[in-house]
């Protein structure tokens, strides 16, 4: 009986926590800084893990009208072009430390590991600290909005692989990735083919056509919700490296 009461009382708080989110995900909003706060308190009321499913859900909405709100208010002037061509220049940068890091580590384990096993190395990036403009002098704020942007269930895409796709490497005993190969190269991983690209869309070709955008800059402003603004408040990343062994 006390199970049932308690079935019965799940489904009534999930009722009402689902009445509440869908008022606070309509409720019409005057800004990006009145969705964030929005935003952060579904995170902060709803975020335990039998009612997460429920708050992401809404957050996701809301962050694509925060999405559509920055992209609209952003202005393309060259201050803002050259704040674009140095964000693509760190991500750059990271990216390929990644890939170094990756490359290290499977190697060295290659070289260590029995016969009778297969070997597979994966490598990640993940965006590790940000500071948003709009909340400079509340530290509260910028945490949410980091755990927001980044954590499941939250963050959507890009939770799967971080910034852009896995860097894997598979060694078996039918075949064996090399650095060398043409899809582990510095330019695929950066741009998903072997020669510069521009992965500029949904941009103003005349004002970035000259920037080669890497396809991790794409995955973040069109997959992820990520604004130019988000981009731009990234300041660091980390590097994820999985190891994975299996018997042949």
């Amino acid at each position: 009986m006390r199970k049932k009461f308690r079935t019965l009382d799940k489904l009534k708080l999930r009722k009402a926590v689902l009445e509440e989110l869908s008022i606070l995900t309509a409720r019409p909003v005057t800004g990006v800084r009145q969705l964030e706060k929005r935003m952060a308190k579904i995170y902060k009321k709803y975020g335990r893990k039998d009612l997460e499913y429920y708050a992401a859900e809404c957050i996701d909405d809301l962050k694509w009208q925060r999405w559509c709100l920055l992209r609209d208010s952003f202005e393309w002037t060259d201050e803002n072009v050259a704040r674009l061509e140095a964000a693509n220049e760190q991500l750059k940068e990271a990216l390929l430390d990644m890939r170094r890091q990756t490359i290290e580590v499977y190697e060295d384990v290659r070289k260590r590991m029995t016969t009778d096993q297969n070997l597979y190395v994966y490598g990640s990036l993940w965006v590790k600290e940000m500071a948003f403009e709009n909340w400079q002098h509340d530290e509260d704020m910028q945490y949410d909005m980091l755990d927001i942007m980044t954590s499941r269930p939250y963050s959507g895409f890009y939770s799967v692989g971080g910034v852009s796709m896995t860097y894997h490497f598979y060694h078996d005993e039918i075949h064996s990735d090399s650095p060398d190969d043409a899809d582990k190269s510095e330019n695929y991983l950066l741009y998903l083919e072997n020669k510069l690209d521009n992965w500029n869309e949904l941009m103003p070709i005349e004002k970035t056509a000259h920037l080669h955008l890497v396809y991790a800059i794409h995955n973040l402003y069109e997959h992820c919700n990520w604004s130019l603004q988000d981009i731009f408040a990234i300041k660091s990343y980390q590097t994820k490296i999985e190891i994975e062994y299996a018997p042949r």
